[in-house]
């Protein structure tokens, strides 16, 4: 490029090119340099010709002292392999002509895009590549507000590929958002002739930097009298002084596009209506075809004039089976629905359910009036409430069964109270006792909680029960003999059975010392029958006289009248003997 000087120029020329012939002359490269970054190419690809015997001809842009581009019309032939003479003419009018012209048809090629029916996301994508190309920038964008205050690029074309596009769509920042929306509502179009422009606010200033951008024109789409959007054109490099022409011809294409997006949305409303319309008569079909409910209909006169629903089968009948028929010979078995329908008839609401065959149905019925409140037929709906009215029942059984233990565990937790408070010395005694006896009926219920109170496992009792006393190095309470489960009426009182007996030992018995050691075994009896053995060994001496405690007929009390078993207490010299003996058929 540095090669090609010029060498002289007439004043003539000087005029054309809006620069002095000394400064084009004595200043390297200044021609060159001021030649459009768009034509360079060509300039040098024909002054490069080999030819030299035949004259040419090009147009290129020429950047004259002002900073202004004009189209300068060169006619050259080559004297030698790097020297060209020629003449220069000012053709700055005629290719504007051209280029408004091809703008103005652009402009309508891009309109007609978006007028087009399909794909509207293809429509704007040709409208910004149609227009931008023929506005000669490098990137046009369509930016999209949102009625949350933000704004988003939505839609991009660029002249050259650019790896670096972002992904759309694209946030703008709230700072430039809120500038735009405010300068083209009150201005209509924007033109950014360089971003250096000092009245720009930094953050609009930052964002159009961020995107590389240096001359902007901004066009708003005004849907329905609000700015929903607007096309932006940049350039990326250089200085551009935007055409009345071409603020003109991009503001009528946007137009043009605002007015189309403004039948789109008129035609998507009556769309709507017509959508909405269809769509509750299929939600009708759906709703009656598919769930267990009937919609009936009935005149004046008793005739069905309605009968749809999937509930219609649990009747043995299918839709429409009943128009035309009377209710009084269909349902003449069925007093309580004449009677409900007769109140409607009446000009009265009513509800009521209803049991037909092996079905229940909850039904509704509601008086049909005209415009003067003339009544003039019966609506109604039926609900096969079925599954519902047994889930109910099931309830209200499990409400009287919990309504029952409950009364059993508060009769329970009395009359523990009040033998707790028997044989207490203190009121720290009698408090240990009777928490210690709660905790046992505790366990109990949790135990019973996991199999829904249908029973508990044994070996799930006596670990539980016992865990509070199996500490220490070593365990002083083993287990012996086969698992059995228990039903639920039966594991209360066993927890507290194995309670007692442990807190036996922990006061006088195998519990007490380090040395003592407890040994739990069961064994299957005959006649259906557990045997539940607690032998004490090693424990402290057994007092040769010992006196009756609330503990030993507290456990009598359990296992003879709760449990319908048997119980043997033997204080032998080694510890305790204590055997227990329950059937295993659940009490009635």
């Amino acid at each position: 490029m540095g090669e090609w000087l010029t060498g002289s120029v007439t004043e003539n020329g000087s005029t054309i090119f809006g620069v002095s012939s000394e400064d084009l002359c004595t200043q390297r490269d200044l021609w060159i340099g001021r030649i459009h970054p768009n034509d360079i190419d060509a300039v040098i690809a024909a002054l490069s010709e080999k030819d030299e015997s035949t004259e040419r001809t090009i147009y290129y842009r020429f950047r004259d002292a002002k900073e202004r581009y004009r189209w300068i019309e060169f006619r050259f032939s080559k004297i030698a392999a790097h020297e060209v003479v020629g003449f220069i003419s000012d053709g700055t009018q005629a290719r504007a002509n051209e280029y408004f012209s091809r703008l103005h048809i652009a402009g309508r090629s891009s309109l007609a895009s978006l007028l087009e029916s399909g794909d509207i996301n293809a429509n704007i994508n040709s409208f910004l590549k149609t227009l931008g190309s023929a506005l000669v920038v490098d990137r046009s964008r369509l930016v999209r507000f949102r009625k949350d205050g933000r704004a988003f690029i939505t839609h991009e074309w660029v002249r050259r590929d650019n790896n670096e596009t972002p992904e759309l769509p694209t946030q703008v920042p709230e700072e430039a958002v809120a500038w735009w929306k405010d300068k083209l509502e009150k201005e209509g179009a924007i033109t950014i002739e360089s971003s250096d422009r000092s009245d720009l606010p930094q953050g609009v200033a930052e964002a159009i930097a961020e995107c590389s951008v240096n001359a902007i024109l901004a066009v708003p789409a005004i849907v329905n009298g609000v700015v929903e959007a607007f096309a932006c054109f940049e350039i990326m490099q250089g200085v551009r002084h935007w055409l009345p022409n071409e603020i003109l011809e991009a503001t009528i294409v946007l137009n043009g596009y605002a007015r189309s997006i403004e039948r789109r949305i008129e035609d998507r409303k009556q769309a709507a209506e017509e959508f909405k319309l269809r769509s509750s008569e299929e939600r009708y079909r759906l709703i009656t075809s598919h769930s267990p409910v009937v919609l009936f209909g009935i005149d004046t006169e008793g005739i069905f004039t309605l009968s749809e629903g999937l509930g219609l089968g649990s009747m043995g009948a299918q839709a429409g089976d009943v128009v035309g028929r009377s209710m009084y010979e269909l349902y003449r078995n069925y007093p309580e629905v004449l009677e409900h329908a007769s109140y409607a008839l009446a000009g009265e609401e009513s509800h009521t359910k209803i049991k037909i065959g092996d079905h229940i149905f909850e039904t509704w019925f509601t008086p049909v009036k005209d415009e003067d409140e003339v009544i003039v037929g019966v609506s109604g709906v039926s609900v096969d409430i079925t599954r519902r009215h047994e889930l109910e029942e099931q309830q209200l059984i499990m409400m009287r069964e919990l309504d029952h233990r409950v009364k059993n565990n508060i009769a329970s937790v009395m009359s523990l109270v009040e033998l707790s408070k028997q044989g207490a010395t203190s009121v720290q005694e009698y408090a240990k006792t009777l928490d210690g006896r709660l905790h046992a009926l505790a366990v109990a219920h949790s135990t019973l909680a996991k199999s829904q109170w249908s029973g508990a496992w044994l070996r799930d009792i006596l670990q539980l029960t016992l865990q509070p006393y199996m500490v220490g190095p070593r365990s002083q309470i083993q287990f012996k003999g086969p698992d059995v489960e228990l039903f639920g009426v039966l594991a209360r009182p066993m927890c507290m059975v194995i309670h007692e007996l442990a807190t036996n030992a922990m006061k006088h018995g195998a519990l007490k010392i380090d040395a003592g050691n407890v040994l739990v075994s069961t064994k299957i009896l005959p006649d259906n029958q557990v045997q539940l053995s607690w032998i004490e060994t090693d424990g402290p001496p057994v007092p040769n006289e010992r006196i009756t405690s609330t503990g030993t007929s507290l456990l009598e009390g359990l296992v003879g009248h709760e449990m319908n078993g048997k119980i043997i207490l033997d204080f032998n010299k080694n510890g305790l003997h204590c055997v227990i003996e329950v059937p295993l058929n659940e009490l009635q």
